[in-house]
């Protein structure tokens, strides 16, 4: 969970208060990418694989924050690496740089006994398992308690058991926040269908789960999760914002903090919004931030911090993609051509007319929702799903074909960048064959017994996957 800054106490009593926080990003901080990777962690058990302890976790991350890295922990079993914020125009040197230093944590993991998950989920670690191996944190207690008491019992494994990869982008201004957040929205069912790192079992239960895991838990949050209402409502990027604004003072906060920077707590079984703080005279801007904090959206607007943690703007973070081995640089090389302004994101806007989706989200609200369905609940057909529709005909048009189209545009937007051209071509290949890595896992891993025997036999991955080591056996 993002951290906010607790004394921030000027009142916000109105939507036109909060509006003053959705200003132009200095210049100085446009145009850049960030990339956020979570990493579970895992080794043979006596029974079945085992995740770190949390004292180990909070080992692991002292040792790699005094070499200098941006090391967080999710609360069980997961590290997660953030990489610094570079210009769009240097992807290719933020996927070499976050390549040395993914190898980095993946070593210090070697060096405690630990390997790196292929997997997004690591498919025998059960609810009870993850809390009891959870790290200590204030903040993490309360929405663990709230989510208990006031949300389905799906909703608890997002924080528990799932893992991500996200890109973020600071935009110059609002229109371009909207067109990022159109492209990225129109982007999302290829987000969760290609970078699918699933194996096909979550929770230590034997049934299958033919769809992807974690789109399907995110939906648990209602209206925090999945496609946020507030973009589909709006046609301009002052309505955006507008909407958003609406949402934040809505959006139910599973604690809040007092005057002093004490963390409050609500009654049991039930919730706080920003609206109702208002009463308590805990309005401040430090809840407001808090309270954004809360939604769980594809695709979220931030804050976006300088190097001392002050908040100098707002971001647009994309969240669908899996974690997994391939996934960081993927995503990053994906998502970085795609959505910010540009010369490719203009040919990219294009290609969505070919599918019928106009730019104005009220009238793409259809497609895109039954995108993110089709890709989501894919019943084992994976990247063989519908999407969009012919604007001619009305027919419907398929995921597979607009992977393929995608592909041209990413190979055309890299000739040049030699150094990513490996990535670029696996990035491709996966894009015109249609095999993710869920599916290569559900050929292979038939039954959980199966993918527990194989994590069980397994050794510490190499660096990056690209550190063979002999007589060791790696997970794929």
């Amino acid at each position: 969970m993002t951290d906010v800054v607790k004394n921030k106490n000027r009142l916000i009593s109105s939507p036109e208060d909060a509006r003053q926080l959705y200003t132009a990003t200095p210049p100085e901080y446009r145009g850049k990418v960030g990339l956020e990777v979570e990493m579970p962690l895992f080794r043979p058990g006596a029974c079945k694989p085992e995740i770190p302890k949390a004292a180990e976790m909070e080992s692991l991350q002292r040792e790699l924050k005094a070499k200098g890295y941006d090391a967080q922990l999710e609360p069980a079993g997961v590290l997660e690496y953030a990489s610094p914020p570079v210009p769009v125009a240097e992807t290719p040197r933020l996927v070499a740089q976050a390549k040395k230093d993914i190898a980095v944590f993946e070593a210090a993991m070697e060096d405690k006994g630990y390997a790196r998950s292929p997997f997004c989920v690591l498919p025998t670690t059960t609810p009870a398992e993850a809390l009891a191996n959870k790290v200590s944190r204030e903040r993490l207690e309360a929405s663990l308690d709230c989510l208990k008491t006031s949300y389905p019992a799906e909703t608890s494994k997002v924080p528990l058991l799932t893992t991500g990869v996200q890109t973020s982008f600071s935009p110059a201004d609002q229109d371009e926040m909207f067109r990022m957040a159109k492209r990225a929205y129109a982007l999302t069912p290829l987000l969760y269908a290609a970078m699918n790192s699933s194996s096909g079992f979550a929770c230590n239960e034997p049934a299958r789960q033919d769809q992807q895991i974690r789109g399907k838990y995110y939906e648990c949050y209602g209206k925090s999760g999945g496609i946020a209402e507030s973009f589909l409502k709006s046609s301009t990027s002052e309505e955006l914002i507008r909407n958003h604004i609406a949402a934040v003072f809505e959006t139910p906060m599973f604690f809040c903090y007092d005057l002093d920077g004490n963390l409050v707590r609500p009654e049991k079984g039930k919730v706080f919004t920003f609206r109702e703080l208002k009463d308590k005279v805990l309005n401040t801007q430090s809840n407001y931030e808090l309270a954004e904090t809360f939604i769980y959206n594809d695709v979220k607007i931030c804050n976006l911090r300088d190097a001392e943690n002050n908040v100098v703007g707002k971001r647009i973070e994309v969240r669908p993609a899996d974690s997994g081995l391939h996934q960081p640089y993927s995503v990053l090389l994906l998502t970085a051509a795609l959505i910010p302004d540009g010369k490719t994101a203009d040919t990219f806007d294009e290609l969505l007319k070919e599918y019928g989706i106009t730019g104005n989200p009220p009238k793409d609200a259809p497609i895109l929702l039954a995108g993110r369905k089709a890709a989501v609940e894919h019943n084992g057909k994976f990247m063989d799903v519908n999407f969009g529709v012919d604007p001619d005909t009305g027919k419907p048009r398929s995921l597979r074909e607009f992977a393929a189209d995608v592909a041209g545009i990413i190979s055309a937007h890299y000739a040049n960048d030699k150094e990513v051209a490996p990535d670029v071509a696996k990035l491709c290949d996966l894009l015109l064959t249609g095999e993710c890595d869920a599916k290569a896992h559900a050929a292979k891993y038939k039954s959980l017994e199966d993918v527990t025997a194989v994590l069980q036999k397994s050794q510490p991955l190499a660096a990056n996957g690209n550190r063979p080591q002999p007589g060791r056996k790696h997970v794929a």
